[in-house]
């Protein structure tokens, strides 16, 4: 029997966001200890693909909704084309989710829509663990981010939990123009990365000597080097610097769903505060970043946005219709509302058995279609890695970012 679910509050975005040169995608890629081997590799796809029916899966356009399906068989393992090449609505619609292989890595992608960062490490990390035992016979234990695939997946972990705790009353939150970067109208034809590693210890004593949190503090240096890049390249008013940071929403609302379950904050950085020693926007960014942490503030927010998908009005509109609408209204008031998307996963903690065999994960995601930057980050086994991610040809901000960052955590700021 082939699962089906309504699409969560979050998809809809996705989907509508679809171009024929750009999707939102995800991409880990799980360096190995040995070379891969893909029959068994394939293996560990099915598995998942029965355990994950909601994000092992694609989108079918109805008119007036889509729905989530279960794809109807296992994606193929394929030797790796490339990074991140854009999804086409046929293969969104028959099954929105990648395995490749290349050398010793192992490589998803997926679709936003089928869920945020916590679903995709999940599947990623199970698939993994899969492989590691049907190719070493070694027992790993389960919990998140492993699932067990000999059990199915559970209400909890499909349910569209943006409807659970849409009971508040709706706080609408209204858009700002912030700087956008440059590069707008690059070829999206090639994603540029800028990966960064550093120790995890580093970062955490640098944050903590200024009262902060690792993503407060790296989303004061890059809010400072979008800063930098605007009074270098814009003869114009200078404009503010919004940093979009996603927020997993299970830390505030108790949830088991492997779907989509995000909002965001949006630390701002005002042209006048640019003299604003880093330490001071850090613990500004800091306290911004809590008080759009608040229950009751997300709890509105949530509200608002399922209020407003679930009007009557709305749902008798034609699906092409709400996806245009939301295109139109995204560009306007959504991606200007921030100059770059900083998505901060946390730990990639996997059971220690496994970490013998699991030598490194970076995260790639989609940079954004009209202001082309991306960044994604997270620790794994003492490592934080952060990958800064682009369309345009020129490195400028990765190059002042870097240099901000190595002198923060030199003293030297």
């Amino acid at each position: 029997m082939t699962n089906r679910f309504a699409i969560d509050n979050s998809s809809i975005l996705y989907l509508a966001l679809i171009r024929k040169d750009h999707t939102n995608i995800f991409r880990f890629t799980l360096t190995m200890s040995e070379d891969i081997q893909p029959e068994l590799l394939q293996l560990a796809v099915s598995k998942v693909h029965r355990r994950l029916p909601s994000i092992v899966a694609g989108f079918r356009p109805g008119f007036f909704h889509y729905t989530q399906v279960q794809a109807d068989q296992p994606p193929q393992v394929k030797s790796d084309p490339g990074c991140l090449i854009t999804m086409t609505r046929e293969e969104i619609a028959r099954c929105a989710y990648r395995v490749y292989y290349r050398d010793n890595d192992i490589i998803i992608e997926g679709f936003h829509a089928l869920s945020d960062g916590y679903g995709m490490a999940a599947s990623f990390c199970t698939i993994a663990a899969e492989y590691l035992k049907l190719r070493y016979g070694i027992e790993i234990p389960t919990g998140y981010p492993v699932l067990d695939c000999g059990v199915e997946m559970t209400p909890d972990e499909a349910e569209d939990s943006y409807l659970k705790y849409a009971d508040s009353k709706p706080l609408h939150l209204p858009s700002r123009y912030s700087y956008q970067l440059p590069g707008k109208e690059a070829s999206h034809d090639h994603i540029h990365q800028h990966p960064l590693v550093y120790p995890v210890e580093d970062l955490l004593k640098a944050a903590r000597s200024r009262g902060v949190s690792i993503t407060a503090l790296l989303s004061a240096v890059m809010a400072a080097s979008v800063m930098e890049v605007q009074k270098q390249c814009s003869s114009r008013k200078l404009r503010p610097v919004r940093i979009m940071v996603p927020i997993d929403l299970r830390r505030t609302f108790p949830s088991k769903t492997l779907r989509n379950f995000i909002l965001y904050a949006l630390p701002t950085m005002e042209p006048e505060e640019e003299a604003l020693s880093l330490e001071q926007l850090a613990q500004k960014f800091s306290r911004q970043i809590k008080e759009h942490l608040r229950k009751d503030n997300l709890a509105g927010i949530i509200a608002y946005n399922v209020k407003t998908q679930s009007s009557p009005f709305w749902k008798v509109l034609p699906s092409g219709l709400k996806c245009g609408l939301m295109r139109l209204a995204y560009r306007f008031f959504g991606e200007s509302n921030s100059s770059i998307t900083f998505t901060n996963l946390g730990n990639m903690a996997l059971p220690e058995v496994m970490i013998p065999y699991v030598k490194d994960i970076r995260l790639t995601m989609t940079p954004r279609a009209r202001s082309p930057y991306n960044c994604g980050m997270f620790s794994y086994n003492g490592n934080f890695m952060l990958n800064i991610c682009r369309f345009p040809q020129e490195s400028r901000l990765e190059k002042i970012f870097t240099e901000k960052l190595d002198a923060v955590l030199k003293g030297e700021e």
